[in-house]
């Protein structure tokens, strides 16, 4: 896997407008609903985790691999999400957030 795209759709009390993407997603009821992603120019698939359904560990892998390029619009939103829901499903970053180094943002 050389390369990921990323969307999500979240869910926070918190105005994002208002209050920026830390505090939108340190919200106690911030939520990642959907998870959408395509490796390496692939089949899009989308992740329902409001339905319980879990984003595979090989993806789970390239999001915290600096050697896997990951592509996002506003690729600072999805890296801070991201990065919250690692933290709380267990998953050991290297600092508070995901290495912006590997992130291209589109929206750019």
């Amino acid at each position: 896997m050389k390369s990921i795209s990323i969307d999500i759709e979240t869910f926070s009390s918190v105005s994002l407008q208002k209050s920026g993407v830390y505090r939108y997603a340190e919200s106690e009821d911030f939520d990642i609903l959907l998870f959408g992603y395509s490796v390496d120019g692939g089949e899009v698939k989308v992740i329902d985790l409001a339905k319980g359904e879990m984003i595979p560990a090989d993806i789970i892998d390239a999001l915290t691999d600096d050697g896997v390029i990951k592509w996002a619009f506003n690729a600072q939103f999805e890296r801070v999400c991201l990065s919250r829901y690692l933290r709380d499903n267990g998953v050991s970053l290297k600092g508070y957030c995901l290495d912006p180094v590997s992130w291209h943002c589109t929206m750019v």
